[in-house]
């Protein structure tokens, strides 16, 4: 699958040499690629033994909430207020274009390979309707579908199918009653009524692919094609017929085309030249040639005029040098044929939709989307979230074992990162002993390998598939084997140049490296993932996918067996077909925490090779059955609000939600449950609701909101575990009370802060644990009177903080919060993880040999902060470094918080977490700083440093900005807090600065 991240770099690199690395010229060569797929030996081959029916097992995904594969095209409402994005990475994503958040996630029946792929998108101009399709349905029907989604609810309406390629371009006309659709091939076009789905009319007489079309406002629809013909066709009282059929000037290829508002003039962009032509919408014949001169490639991919016709837009793989770094840009010109160049993308710039108000919203191959505004200002933008691993092959090297990669974040390996699997955590970027690739050892040289579609091996070409680029090689240490990288496939070859094994990549190959001790062949792919192949077979063992914001990743086995810093676990998890004619569905990893948070056992697949001998020792370890169980035979319920719908208006202070709910058979819905703005709701009949939930249909539930906006969550829960929240934005149409409105009648803060310093076995001891816990309390004392009518805090230290003093401590905070009230916890000493991996606090009276009775568990944690009526803070500083325990001991106190940190910060538990650190990294303290750096920074922020400009408050997101930033100034950049808020909570203020 071809895709591609950012393109930026501070330095200068000759575009054109690169041109093959540029993610437009690739996507359009690999749906070239796929018409050698529709061949009838294909189809005969590839299609003889379908089911009829997607397959039902649960598929392992990335999903960081963006697109991981290259966005192919957007499409927008009339009124501008919602964008859809589709891409090969086989997601739709809908967005809300006011502030640019993810509405949902529309997911089709996807297999193996390119099943599910999604090249093609369409919204009514209503808004209610979207269209999606691409490689979809081929693998198990014999023929593409198209599928049409409720845009509300995220639900499937229909599917049209039998089409005979695969789908390149949707398009609803102006009343939204018709669907145009364009296939590959030489399939041609067929128009749908988008209600019914009946065939209203067609035309296949095509010479080959067409990748465009758009309906005028007047009822006509215009086409493109690769046979180099425009197509103008009428379409009204339900029929179809030709208008005109013209070769269009300027290039063989024609990619896009767009009516002008008035329906006078057709612009045509070509994906063999940079030239755009406008055509006579009358006949279509040559009208005029905007000026795109200036650019070094095409303009032809995304055309759009905006909405009132004074300008038209274009946008490809063109790009210019800007202050050292290549843009791509799209180029604007008005009435008179003056243009400027808006430089706004890393990435070819394949989609571009007008909004109402003169913006522009365009979709590259980053994949990014942005809005720009009338005069060229980006006021939208959702960049890249993927590490881009392109054009680093010297620089993407290994430990001899392999467990330890170095990469970079950006192109040509800028952002160099260096990550250890069997830790699971960064080490210094000039890490020693990192080995790159080879290319030539005795008397085997491998040449004309990068961005080249004839690599050699000592002047021998190796095979590829035709349109194929090589991208990475690298030669095995004894030089009997060596791995290559391409577009579609990683393989490996002996010596001599005979296939050894390949497997279908999940991306580009864009960098490749065999470990020192010859066990393992790395790949650094184009959807931003490392991934360690078995050198043997190509089995894979493990993957590692390392978030754009240097800050999250998570890393998994084949299985789902999975380790993930704070924020991270979500980026992964089961999607779950439900036959052709359904949405599917998507079950994040946290939703099966219990199950597959193993890092014990990712920590073995190094050594072992193999997953599951990895799981069976950590299991002996652990003390745990080893016993495998599939995802779909423990799936927790799946919830969906019906109504109202998002973003509607109340004024009422309480609100009727209708939902439904589907659950596994043998595991009924036992409760329901409701949070806003993240405080859980207590709701009358809880039981009386969950029977009906599991006994289906439509449920009805009114739930109390606060004079504000809202955002409700919905969960249900059954045996299994609790749901995927359902969502419901809600904006507040009352009286104005203004946001801060909770906060008229000043609430109480209750503060439980414990710190152990001097613990009964010396050997624990700490510096300044206690006077962390100290400060931190009366910081929040000093807050009474001014945010908080009163301050209510209990401090535990040394002595006073066995695990009995503890738990009274916790049974006090949820006694004395009420819904009106704050609640805020923290913790500083040391912290502990069991063999089974669950996370302990150690207070000041632990035996380790007798953990569970003597610590406290993060259950006991959980569960009342969980439980609180008010807003819940929990602070944690326990990543100390230990002493050895005791004499003969060896063991080290120390555990990482990344689990607990992410089941606490779930939107179900509805807690915000501030920690000290991530993973294995160590909480530092210096006497000269007073406090150890986490809390010295937290005690600064609240003192007043993280006030949000001249406001005088200081907010969870503030507090949290300020306390990252000066930790790592602090330490050097050697500790990096986190902050994690659940879903459903929007930024408050925690405190406020200056005097009551």
């Amino acid at each position: 699958m071809p895709q591609i991240a950012g393109c930026g770099k501070s330095e200068h690199r000759d575009e054109s040499t690169r041109a093959d690395s540029n993610s437009g010229a690739i996507i359009v060569r690999y749906l070239s690629y796929i018409k050698l797929l529709f061949s009838a030996a294909a189809l005969m081959s590839s299609f003889a033994l379908q089911a009829g029916e997607p397959p039902i097992e649960p598929v392992l995904r990335i999903d960081p909430g963006e697109h991981t594969s290259p966005i192919r095209r957007i499409a927008a409402d009339a009124q501008g207020r919602y964008l859809v994005t589709v891409s090969f990475d086989k997601s739709a994503r809908v967005w809300d274009l006011n502030d640019g958040h993810l509405l949902s996630t529309l997911r089709v029946p996807i297999g193996k390979g390119n099943e599910g792929k999604l090249f093609a998108a369409a919204m009514s101009p209503d808004g209610q309707t979207i269209a999606v399709a691409g490689w979809t349905g081929w693998d198990y029907d014999g023929s593409a579908s198209v599928f049409i989604f409720d845009r509300a609810s995220g639900q499937m309406q229909r599917r049209l199918s039998g089409l005979s390629g695969t789908v390149n371009d949707l398009a609803f006309s102006s009343d939204g009653r018709a669907l145009a659709v364009t296939l590959s091939g030489s399939n041609g076009l067929r128009v749908f009524d988008a209600f019914s789905g009946s065939l209203l009319g067609e035309d296949r007489d095509y010479g080959d692919v067409s990748y465009n079309a758009h309906f005028s406002n007047d009822g006509r629809l215009v086409t493109s094609s690769y046979d180099g013909l425009v197509r103008m066709y009428q379409f009204t009282d339900g029929r179809l017929r030709m208008l005109a059929k013209r070769t269009a000037p300027g290039g063989k290829q024609i990619f896009g085309v767009r009516f002008s508002p008035d329906g006078r003039y057709i612009a045509v962009g070509f994906s063999d030249s940079n030239v755009i032509n406008v055509l006579d919408a009358n006949d279509l014949s040559f009208s005029y040639a905007p000026d795109s001169s200036g650019g070094n490639s095409n303009l032809g991919y995304g055309i759009a005029w905006s909405k009132n016709g004074d300008y038209l837009y274009a946008g490809g793989q063109s790009s210019k040098y800007i202050d050292g770094v290549w843009y791509r840009y799209i180029r604007r010109w008005n009435r008179s044929g003056e243009y400027v160049d808006w430089p706004v993308a890393a990435d070819s710039i394949m989609s571009l939709t007008p909004l109402a108000d003169g913006s522009l919203v365009f979709g590259s191959s980053d994949p990014a989307w942005g809005v720009m505004n009338p005069v060229g200002r980006n006021i939208l933008s959702h960049r890249s979230v993927l590490a881009d691993l392109r054009d680093n092959q010297s620089g993407f090297k290994l430990s001899y074992d392999g467990s330890i990669v170095r990469f970079g974040y950006k192109v040509f390996g800028g952002l160099p990162a260096v990550f250890d699997g069997i830790k699971r955590d960064f080490l210094p970027a000039d890490t020693p002993y990192l080995v790159a690739p080879l290319s030539e050892t005795n008397g085997v040289k491998l040449t004309d390998w990068s961005h080249r579609t004839d690599p050699k091996l000592n002047g021998a070409a190796i095979k590829l598939e035709q349109y194929e680029n090589s991208r990475s090689v690298a030669l095995s240490p004894d030089g009997a084997y060596f791995a290559l990288g391409a577009d579609w496939k990683l393989r490996v070859f002996d010596r001599s140049g005979s296939l050894r094994w390949e497997i279908p990549s999940p991306g580009i190959v864009w960098g490749v490296n065999y470990s020192g001790d010859g066990r393992w062949v790395v790949a650094a792919y184009g959807d931003g993932t490392i991934r360690w192949h078995r050198a043997s077979d190509g089995a894979e063992q493990l993957a590692f996918f390392p978030h754009a914001d240097r800050s999250r990743w998570v890393m998994w086995t084949p299985t789902g067996y999975y380790d993930a810093s704070p924020g991270a676990e979500d980026m992964i998890g089961w999607h779950l077909n439900r036959g052709k004619d359904n949405a599917s569905d998507f079950f994040p990893a946290s939703r099966f925490r219990n199950q597959f948070y193993r890092p014990d056992v990712l920590a073995r697949v190094f050594d072992t090779g193999s997953e599951g001998e990895a799981l069976r020792l950590a299991n002996i370890d652990a003390g745990r059955r080893t016993q495998v169980v599939s995802v779909a035979e423990v799936l927790p319920p799946v919830v969906n609000i019906v109504s109202p719908v998002d973003g509607i208006s109340v004024s009422t202070p309480v609100v009727t939600l209708r939902y439904n709910t589907r659950t596994p058979d043998d595991a009924p819905v036992t409760n329901i449950r409701v949070r806003v703005n993240g405080l859980a709701v207590a709701l009358p009949d809880m039981r009386n609701l969950a029977i009906a939930a599991s006994a289906g249909g439509e449920q009805v539930i009114n739930v109390p909101i606060p004079s504000q906006d809202s955002e409700i969550l919905l969960f249900a829960e059954n045996r299994n575990g609790i749901s995927v929240p359902a969502s419901l934005r809600l904006t507040w149409a009352g009286q104005e009370t203004g946001q801060d409105q909770e906060f008229v009648f000043k609430p109480k803060l209750y503060v439980l802060a414990v710190g152990v310093s001097k613990y009964q076995n010396p050997d624990f001891n700490l510096g300044l644990a206690d006077k962390d816990a100290t400060d931190f309390a009366h910081a929040f004392q000093n807050q009474e009177g001014k945010l908080y009518g009163k301050v209510s805090v209990r401090l535990l230290t040394n002595e006073t903080a066995t695990k009995e003093d503890v738990l009274d401590g916790l049974d006090w905070l949820q006694r004395e919060v009420t819904s009106r009230d704050v609640g805020v916890m923290f913790i500083a000493g040391h912290g502990m993880n069991d063999n089974a991996g669950a996370y302990y606090f150690l207070p000041y009276n632990t035996d380790l040999d007798r953990l569970k009775r003597t610590g406290v568990a993060q259950s006991d944690i959980k569960n009342t902060l969980n439980m609180l009526a008010g807003k819940a803070l929990f602070f944690v500083d326990t990543c100390h470094a230990g002493n050895a325990l005791g004499t003969g001991k060896t063991r080290a106190i120390g555990g990482s918080t990344d689990a607990f940190v992410n089941e606490l910060a779930s939107a179900e538990n509805g807690v915000i977490v501030f920690s000290s650190s991530t993973g294995k990294q160590l909480s530092q303290e210096d006497p000269k700083w007073g406090n150890g750096a986490f809390t010295k920074a937290v005690v600064e922020g609240l003192n007043g440093k993280a006030e949000i400009g001249k406001s005088g408050k200081i907010t969870h997101k503030g507090l949290d900005y300020y306390v990252t930033e000066r930790v790592k100034e602090l330490t050097h950049g050697q500790q990096s807090p986190v902050s994690i808020a659940p879903g459903g909570i929007t930024d408050f203020p925690i405190a406020v600065a200056g005097k009551p």
